[in-house]
């Protein structure tokens, strides 16, 4: 049975895609037991109820054993809505600090008395929260986290005595978000940060789109990191909104830097069919923003003067590279056409992102720069690569090089310590020229646009 087959029954089948992967999933089961209440026990033969949560329908032995194919969910246990137990919370776990909050419930560190494991348990407060909304997230966190660089989450649905909340358990992350990372970099986390990162990204994103299912929430807040140094342990959580490809939802957002420009042209209540082009262009987002260490705007509307100049370009409007995306190979920029397109239907596919992340040059070498070394007649030139490894700069040492951002932000420009008086003329001899006059025009044109919109939103609001 397939994925889509078993969702016209209320249920899904998850695919291992390989023994290594079966494995893993068998691990996983018997990892989680340790950290329940004693009173919970793994259950076989799962369904997923991804639209009805209260149509469970509990899988026979010959509907998930197929040849040739072996379920994830025959191996993760069983999941119904009689089954969401209430227990004493402080009696099994010791609660801590709060770790993060959102749109269905909040994130808390604790510790399971039992076998003093740090955990993180989700809760979704009552009555805010529907039970629908609690088992559907479940299913999908629990069934998904098969694989590898899913968020593990153990198996079992509780709420507490006093009926405050529901809340289930996953796995604790010690160490940062992908955002937290990026900031603390100042500048991006460099080419081969990106492609460890991708490539274990992709792979999640991959799996959930070949089982018909759009995470709809990629962000690099939902991107955590294990591994401080390597980015060997790289995986994605907060799966509250994701749903199954083509099902339709109420737009209830507010519009981000992540979403695409058909989630900012939408209004609150509008019905929306989910793509996986919604992933696509998040994770293209999220590509920019590792390697620039800051968003290519702040929404995909025209009326954001960045996102414009990049439409401009890309229907060759403009002849003009905007600035912001000099710093990119031509492959990078190849995957940015692919992605950023307006045109859903037009986007990439996550496979065909990871092929080009995987193997190809992502940033352009920085400009090598010549010069005399004072009271040396040997010319040294720099050949460091600002990009090589983690963001990092190692000058040669027969000459002192130091980095600064231009004013932009977009570009490394390096630069000797000390310069004679004919080598700061010949530097001013290069300065950019003074933008066109129609250059200026549009500027002015598109500040204007934006000042009259303003002022339109603020007279519907009064």
């Amino acid at each position: 049975m397939n994925f889509q087959d078993a969702l016209d029954y209320s249920s899904i089948e998850l695919k291992s895609s390989s023994n290594q992967q079966r494995q893993k999933s068998e691990q996983l089961i018997s990892k989680r037991s340790s950290l329940l209440p004693p009173t919970t026990s793994i259950r076989r033969h799962a369904s997923l109820a991804v639209d009805n949560p209260s149509q469970q329908l509990i899988h026979n032995n010959h509907n998930t054993a197929r040849k040739g194919s072996s379920s994830v969910v025959s191996k993760r246990g069983s999941v119904a809505m009689e089954q969401i137990k209430k227990i004493d919370l402080d009696e099994v776990y010791s609660v801590f600090k709060q770790l993060g909050t959102g749109r269905f419930g909040y994130v808390k560190l604790a510790e399971h008395k039992q076998s003093k494991a740090n955990i993180a348990i989700k809760f979704f407060p009552r009555p805010q929260i529907k039970q629908s909304d609690f088992i559907r997230e479940y299913n999908f966190s629990f069934f998904l986290s098969a694989h590898a660089n899913i968020i593990d989450t153990y198996d079992g649905m509780f709420q507490t005595n006093d009926d405050s909340a529901f809340f289930f358990v996953q796995e604790f992350c010690p160490h940062a978000s992908l955002r937290e990372a990026v900031e603390a970099s100042q500048g991006g986390i460099g080419e081969i940060a990106v492609k460890e990162i991708f490539s274990k990204v992709l792979s999640a994103v991959e799996f959930m789109h070949n089982e018909n299912l759009v995470h709809r929430n990629l962000k690099a807040e939902n991107i955590l990191i294990f591994d401080k140094t390597n980015y060997s342990r790289v995986k994605i959580t907060d799966f509250g909104l994701t749903r199954k490809i083509d099902s339709t939802v109420k737009y209830l957002e507010y519009v981000s830097s992540y979403h695409a420009p058909e989630l900012c042209e939408t209004v609150v209540n509008e019905v929306l069919t989910v793509k996986y082009s919604i992933d696509v262009w998040a994770l293209a987002i999220i590509f920019y923003y590792c390697l620039k260490g800051r968003f290519p705007w702040q929404k995909a509307t025209i009326m954001c003067k960045p996102y414009w100049e990049w439409e401009q370009w890309l229907k060759r409007k403009s002849p003009m590279l905007p600035k912001r995306w000099d710093a990119f190979s031509d492959k990078s920029l190849k995957l940015f056409k692919k992605c950023f397109t307006s045109k859903p239907k037009d986007r990439w596919s996550v496979k065909d992102m990871r092929k080009l992340i995987v193997k190809e040059k992502l940033l352009k070498q920085p400009k090598v720069n010549s010069y005399i070394i004072p009271g040396s007649s040997t010319t040294t030139t720099n050949n460091s690569n600002a990009h090589s490894s983690y963001n990092t700069l190692e000058p040669q040492s027969s000459s002192t090089v130091c980095t600064t951002k231009s004013e932009n932000a977009d570009e490394y420009v390096y630069y000797p310590e000390e310069t004679s008086k004919s080598d700061k003329k010949v530097d001013e001899s290069k300065a950019p020229k003074k933008r066109s006059l129609i250059q200026q025009w549009i500027n002015t044109t598109l500040n204007t646009m934006a000042e009259i919109s303003e002022q339109v939103v603020s007279a519907r609001d009064e």
